[in-house]
């Protein structure tokens, strides 16, 4: 039986992103159990694999003298990492799964005035990045949209979903539109508000952005994952405007929620919806929501397509297709 690393130190007890696709990875990995796990993490409580605690500091030390010393010391056939910048030295088999390519994130730091470390980190970055995925013993993405964005060759794996997201039980009579919000210029809240002011329902905006005062849009806030749950549940549509996506999982949690999807972005946001949900232009978007709020035989069939679709990502599949790579590297 391979033994295969999981470098999964961005897993953190309260994490979002990445950190759920880490835990989740390497819970499918264990149970499918093809492979010795061994599993690095700064907080090995989190998992019941095998693992070890890393105390690296900062994170560039660990990618390019911890990863590989942890690579021989535990005789490693294989390591997985979301990481961009794979040690220079050492040898190894490593896998990368990339989200997005780090120059969008580079670009919004700088844009944003990010710290003197952020800017530091990601000069190393922007040095480093290209070279770290030519050595990789195999590059895969979160999406197709991020592997033609690079110039190497990837192979798309679209992550699961966390079965907490589902239809349960939906109350009649949904009038609320919902949209989630940050303060990440890519979101884009902008044209969803102005969409929002041609029409006459109430909107429910999540998360972390807040724009100006508008008749029947509410500000919520941060909320918990079972108040999102809740929230996708309960909506007449969910809206979502990021221009980038390196994977779309509002639209896909919002889908397996049996939430009618109405986006405007492009990049991995079209090839998740599929032809589950509505994809259109900013300046179609109130016209394409009002559509879905007037037409109660389409929002059944969006509905219906959506939970087909969400259905297809799941974990079982991210494990099984991981562990067919590993099995290709170490014939």
């Amino acid at each position: 039986m391979a033994r295969l690393g999981v470098d999964a130190t961005s897993v953190a007890p309260e994490g979002k992103g990445i950190a759920r696709v880490q835990r989740h990875t390497v819970e499918a990995l264990r149970q499918l159990g093809r492979h010795e796990l061994v599993v690095f993490a700064r907080h090995p409580d989190q998992f019941v694999a095998q693992s070890h605690k890393v105390d690296w500091r900062p994170a560039l030390a660990w990618e390019q003298v911890g990863l590989p010393r942890a690579y021989r010391r535990h005789r490693l056939d294989a390591l997985l990492t979301w990481s961009e910048r794979l040690p220079l030295a050492g040898g190894g088999r490593f896998l990368v799964w990339l989200f997005e390519p780090p120059t969008h994130r580079i670009a919004t730091n700088r844009a944003t005035g990010a710290g003197a470390y952020q800017r530091a980190s990601d000069l190393v970055t922007g040095a480093l990045w290209r070279r770290s995925l030519r050595r990789a013993a195999l590059v895969l993405t979160g999406s197709d949209a991020t592997r033609d964005a690079l110039d190497v060759h990837a192979r798309t794996l679209y992550p699961g979903l966390d079965p907490r997201f589902s239809p349960g039980n939906t109350p009649a009579g949904r009038r609320y539109v919902f949209h989630i919000a940050s303060g990440d210029p890519r979101e884009d809240t902008d044209a969803a508000l102005r969409a929002f002011a041609q029409l006459d329902v109430s909107v429910r905006v999540a998360g972390g952005g807040v724009g100006p005062p508008q008749p029947n849009v509410e500000y919520l806030g941060r909320v918990s994952d079972q108040e999102l749950v809740e929230l996708y549940r309960g909506a007449a549509a969910h809206v979502d405007t990021s221009r980038y996506e390196g994977f779309g999982y509002q639209v896909l949690e919002a889908m397996a929620c049996g939430t009618p999807v109405v986006a405007t972005g492009g990049t991995s946001i079209p090839e998740i919806v599929g032809d589950a949900g509505i994809v259109c232009t900013p300046a179609q978007l109130a016209e394409e929501l009002r559509r879905v709020l007037d037409d109660d035989a389409l929002a059944a069939d969006l509905r219906r397509r959506g939970l087909e679709r969400a259905a297809q990502f799941t974990w079982d599949r991210v494990a099984s297709e991981i562990a067919d790579a590993v099995d290709e590297l170490v014939r």
